[in-house]
């Protein structure tokens, strides 16, 4: 039998009710409670805690010396209707969705809590399941745990993401960046309004804000080395209404992000925005701008030595499928844990056409090949069996 058979039907069933029942960022009471009734029954000998309201760790104290690991896991939902009438667990609750693959995700480390419990005469050290609030929103929730300190003295945690636009089967396995730093912004103008008749009475907004849309898109072009991944992306864009054409607004916003993969290539993006803004205030008497810059979710790292490590307990299992394909641009809170530990964070493959999962993350239609759960699972088994390995490395 293999070490993940007796935990799949539980881990689907798991996986399925917190799918049904998902929470948006910072409001996952009843998930956290949820969790917490599995926890207690079926792994009976973890210390339970809430570090923030609405986050949940489970910690086996073996007693006898050994390193201390983390699994990790993200909690909650977005913000969205699903599409899914094909499934019957799809979201019970109103414009809120499982849509990224975060029920997953718990319903994996939930089940390799409960082999840990199962094994835990076997084990030394300090296992902890690290169950984190308010991924998908920044700050994020990670960052509020790390501010406990109570991670601080983690020889080694592990996360993993069930990735729909890889193919099932194959695990994703990256050296040094695994996500971007993960930077939003919005800008908002201020001029002068006037009637649409006679613009040069106006210092218009609209015009500054469209011009500006196109300028931010010359920034990793030719301001940034081409050799660095650089994205400044506009999403966002308001002025006037629609109702009263015939006016110039006073003001005007427009916002998006910023995603990068070294921390001098963000702090270089911004320094140009701020140029930019200034200069075209220079050029427009009477105009004013203001950029809300935020920085967001830092760039997750994944140590190389531990992660060779992980690579080489893949193979074992799927010679042949285990890939390292370019850091994503996307954000990925599990990078303050990365900060303040030695860490590992692995995509894995759940993307399949033939059964329906087809659709990208954060899409109305999106879902995943369950057999990805039990590739996770063992991937998890697999960090905690070799955890002296991984805090020495």
């Amino acid at each position: 039998m293999s070490d993940t058979e007796p935990y799949v039907h539980d881990m689907i069933a798991w996986r399925r009710h917190l799918h049904a029942h998902p929470e948006a960022s910072f409001e996952e009471h009843e998930t956290v409670r949820y969790l917490r009734e599995v926890l207690s029954r079926r792994a009976p000998h973890a210390q339970l805690s809430n570090p923030t309201p609405t986050s949940l760790i489970a910690v086996f104290d073996t007693g006898r010396p050994g390193p201390k690991i983390g699994l990790r896991t993200d909690i909650d939902g977005l913000v969205m209707d699903e599409d899914r009438p094909d499934l019957d667990f799809a979201s019970k609750i109103p414009h809120r969705m499982h849509g990224c693959g975060h029920d997953g995700h718990m319903s994996v480390v939930l089940s390799a809590m409960t082999w840990v419990e199962d094994h835990l005469g076997e084990l030394d050290g300090t296992i902890v399941g690290i169950f984190q609030h308010a991924e998908e929103t920044p700050p994020g929730g990670a960052k509020e745990m790390v501010a406990t300190g109570q991670f601080n003295d983690f020889d080694y945690i592990f996360g993993f993401h069930l990735w729909a636009t890889v193919p099932i089967g194959l695990v994703d396995i990256k050296d040094g960046p695994a996500s971007a730093n993960s930077d939003l912004w919005t800008m908002t103008f201020t001029g002068q309004g006037a009637h649409a008749s006679t613009p040069e009475s106006a210092v218009s907004p609209v015009i500054a804000a469209t011009t500006m849309a196109n300028q931010l898109l010359s920034i990793a072009a030719t301001r940034v080395d081409g050799r660095q991944p650089a994205v400044v992306t506009t999403t966002f864009m308001e002025a006037g209404t629609a109702d009263a054409l015939n006016v110039i607004p006073p003001t005007a916003r427009i916002g998006g992000v910023v995603r990068t993969h070294k921390d001098e290539v963000q702090a270089r993006v911004r320094s140009v925005m701020e140029d930019l803004c200034a200069g075209m205030e220079r050029a427009n008497p009477g105009l004013a701008i203001d950029l809300d810059y935020l920085v967001g979710y830092p760039m997750t790292w994944n140590d190389p030595a531990r992660t060779a490590i992980v690579r080489e307990l893949a193979e074992s299992h799927w010679p042949g499928k285990v890939i390292a394909d370019e850091a994503m641009l996307g954000g990925e809170d599990f990078a303050e844990f990365s900060r303040v530990a030695p860490a590992t964070y692995v995509f894995v493959g759940a993307g399949n056409p033939e059964k329906g999962f087809d659709a990208g993350h954060h899409n109305p239609r999106f879902g995943f090949d369950e057999d990805a759960l039990e590739i996770a699972l063992q991937l998890c088994i697999d960090v905690v069996k070799n955890r002296e390995r991984l805090a020495k490395a």
